[in-house]
């Protein structure tokens, strides 16, 4: 299973999930946004590139604390869409976070401008 694809100017990464499930919600949370800026890095998309963020939390009480570590991350950039929902993560896991972003300078159309 891959963990993120990129393919003529689209970027998205599978469910990305922290390999510590003993750190709370924000250290399993900084984890996964670890990864997904190793992700996003290897691909050459940048954080300017997000359009869609989604997060599942394993406890909804955890919403405020998940969204000072997200707004931290995306301090100085574009905020995209973002969905949060809970959701049965599995023992242990606190946190799963699917990112989506488009390279706004490659067009999917031959004539860019549609």
């Amino acid at each position: 299973m891959s963990l993120a694809v990129s393919y003529r100017g689209v970027f998205e990464t599978a469910g990305v999930a922290a390999d510590n499930r003993l750190e709370d919600v924000q250290g399993q949370l900084r984890q996964v946004l670890a990864t997904i800026d190793a992700l996003m890095a290897e691909a050459n998309v940048g954080k300017e590139q997000l359009t869609r963020v989604q997060i599942w939390l394993a406890d909804y009480r955890h919403f405020e604390k998940v969204n000072e570590v997200y707004d931290a991350w995306l301090l100085g950039y574009p905020k995209p869409v973002r969905a949060c929902v809970g959701a049965d993560l599995g023992e242990g896991y606190l946190v799963e976070v699917q990112v989506f972003a488009v390279d706004h300078s490659t067009s999917i159309y031959p004539d860019a401008s549609r």
